[in-house]
């Protein structure tokens, strides 16, 4: 089941990003499937969810989840389990070219 509602970038550098979602306050399970979902993710290392707070914390290899392979599953993984989020939007940030994915 994918989450639905407002998400929300709260910080973002290069190789880490804190995302705000209160659709996940109180639903350990899709926290679970939301971890499990982004560590299949090529150069996701780690993925904390809060669900008393509602924060997913992701921190990543840049270089790795920029590839061919990283992005790909990434985009994939944002439209699955995030579709409010703007996949787009997420990997124009991370700084890849769109055109290669």
């Amino acid at each position: 089941m994918p989450l639905h509602g407002t998400i929300d970038v709260v910080h973002f550098i290069p190789g880490r990003v804190r995302l705000r979602a209160a659709g996940l306050k109180g639903r350990p399970q899709l926290a679970q499937q939301l971890q499990a979902a982004f560590a299949a993710v090529p150069g996701v290392k780690s993925i904390e969810v809060n669900t008393l707070t509602g924060s997913v914390l992701i921190t990543y290899d840049p270089r790795r989840i920029l590839a061919e392979d990283g992005g790909e599953r990434l985009r994939s993984v944002l439209r699955e389990e995030l579709p409010d989020l703007d996949a787009e939007q997420i990997l124009r940030w991370l700084g890849g070219p769109l055109s290669s994915f």
